[in-house]
């Protein structure tokens, strides 16, 4: 049964009263908070009958009755029926009882004779708690599916950002694993493999149909190595098909040792099926074995290098596995090029992550990097790039915000070394900080004093935070919080005192009735007004019209 879009509840009432359970039953408007049906027993066994027989969304039970108490039913009720509620109804007040009742996960108590309006108000509190548990059930179960709908699309970003060297807590990456059902190990060996399409291949596809294509030939990878291997795919900004091939069991010896040859076979079946199935040519490339998530990064750019180096623009590659003397660490600035980037970090004004980023990228530089005058350089032209990006985007002229650092930028003195780099670096980075946070405050101070104005402009109007925000095109929330950073009290305190100080003038300076001064600062309600003003000033309007008469 259905009332207003939500489902009637069934109610069991259990006494060996029968008086008892036919009045309640009988005179208790149940409807009124939600119950459709209300079913009857006159024992513990009726009951379990009962409870057999229909979904039932609360028991009221007696304490006292033959062969089975209310207690002992309660407890039968919560191991066998865990979403049915139990309420007691019983003549003994004593605390001891009272516990064992709590004890037994019984959510309410009533003492006998109990008024029918008062059961009803506690079984309506009951009525709520099931419905905000359903609504939190239904929400939950919601955003699981969701999920799950969504999982190989979140398993591709995972892996994504994994690749381009996104860094994470391990705790944090192992609770993504477990979440996103991905069967990585921490420290488990892996391979990571490069799926290349033909050149006509985007051309003779749209990005819909390409998209299925990929969908379709990453699952025929899983299909190809299932076998040996779990397959955990992204697609990259190369539009190449990334695959990391994860060891259904530890290989002994190595993964290379191990499984090195049945790779090789497997990504030659891959090419085989994409071709036969899909009608596409493909080219595979497997790289090295090494360590998740450690190596990831390190196994993706060596396979893009090795793509660049041996086969150039050419889209006709056989399976190719790399050899081990290919697969050299690449000597790279990690900490420069891996997500979020420093331009980026400026751009959202998070300038404490972005001090950290860069702090990262000198400690890289000066532990691995110090004596290597091209990755100094390299950097130092980055981040120029970026402090002028971002100088550029805000109206202003590089030159104007950072001075004599300017000029010795130009001049390269910063690139002559990283201890010379971290020093201009971390000057100019707090000019550029100095300068957003006295911004920031300048539009903060802007903000309040636009608010100030409208609200001193409106006191004899309905004013409240929402329409000051929307007078100021701003968000209720965002002004309610820049008003307390910038002023130290809530907007809604200065309003009030505002309303009050015009109030002291006209009751000193007018001849208005009090109840028009009420009107003239906004309060249509007369008794309101007098009461804010003696609990603000400690007297009456009359009072204080009086003694300053």
């Amino acid at each position: 049964m259905w009332k207003g879009g939500a489902r009637m509840l069934q109610l069991l009432m259990v006494d060996d009263e029968m008086s008892v359970v036919e009045t309640l039953c009988a005179t208790i408007a149940w409807e009124s908070i939600g119950i459709g049906t209300v079913h009857k027993a006159f024992s513990a066994k009726e009951a379990l009958d009962v409870l057999n027989m229909h979904d039932i969304d609360i028991v009221i039970t007696d304490v006292r009755m033959p062969d089975m108490s209310g207690l002992e039913l309660a407890a039968h009720i919560r191991l066998h029926w865990k979403q049915t509620q139990c309420l007691l109804l019983t003549a003994h007040a004593d605390f001891e009882y009272a516990q064992s009742a709590i004890q037994s996960d019984i959510c309410d108590y009533v003492l006998k004779p109990v008024a029918s309006g008062e059961l009803l108000e506690r079984v309506s509190a009951v009525v709520r708690k099931i419905r905000a548990e359903k609504e939190n059930n239904e929400a939950y179960l919601r955003a699981i599916r969701t999920m799950r709908d969504h999982l190989p699309k979140l398993k591709g970003e995972l892996l994504y950002e994994l690749i381009q060297g996104r860094r994470m807590s391990p705790e944090r990456l192992a609770d993504k694993l477990q979440s996103l059902e991905v069967p990585a190990r921490l420290g488990g060996e892996i391979a990571v493999a490069l799926v290349r399409f033909k050149e006509s291949f985007s051309a003779d596809y749209d990005p819909f149909e390409m998209s299925l294509m990929e969908y379709a030939i990453a699952n025929m990878a899983e299909e190809t190595f299932e076998e040996t291997f779990h397959v955990w795919s992204c697609k990259e900004h190369h539009d190449y098909l990334v695959l990391v091939l994860i060891p259904k069991q530890e290989p002994e010896g190595g993964g290379e040792r191990a499984y090195g040859s049945h790779v090789r076979r497997m990504g030659n079946q891959l090419q085989i099926n994409v071709q036969h199935y899909l009608k596409l040519q493909v080219s595979v490339l497997i790289g090295a074995w090494g360590r998740f998530p450690g190596d990831v990064t390190r196994l993706y750019d060596n396979l893009l290098l090795i793509f660049s180096r041996r086969f150039g623009s050419g889209k006709e590659l056989p399976v190719y596995i790399a050899e081990a003397s290919e697969m050299s660490s690449i000597g790279t600035l990690q900490r420069l090029y891996e997500p979020p980037l420093l331009i980026h970090l400026m751009e959202a004004g998070d300038w404490e992550a972005a001090r950290d980023k860069l702090e990262a990228i000198m400690q890289e530089l000066e532990d691995e990097w110090a004596e290597s005058a091209e990755h100094v350089t390299e950097a130092f032209f980055n981040i120029f790039a970026a402090f002028s990006h971002i100088a550029h985007k805000n109206g202003r002229q590089l030159s104007e915000m950072i001075d004599a650092d300017y000029a010795r930028g130009k001049e390269l003195i910063p690139a002559k070394s990283a201890a010379h780099l971290g020093v201009w670096v971390r000057s100019v980075f707090g000019k550029f900080r100095s300068t957003a946070l006295q911004e920031t405050r300048s539009a903060r101070a802007v903000a309040v004093k636009e608010a100030q104005k409208y609200i001193l402009s409106n006191l004899s109007g309905e004013l409240s935070v929402q329409s000051i925000s929307d007078s100021l095109r701003m968000h209720p929330a965002y002004l309610s919080r820049l008003y307390k950073l910038e002023t130290g009290e809530n907007i809604s305190d200065y309003i009030t005192r505002q309303k009050l100080e015009k109030a002291l003038q006209l009751l000193k300076f007018s001849p208005l009735k009090i109840y028009e001064i009420a009107i003239e600062i906004g309060y249509q309600n007369p008794n309101y007004f007098i009461k804010v003003f003696k609990k603000h000033f400690g007297l009456t309007p009359q009072e204080y019209r009086n003694a300053n008469a």
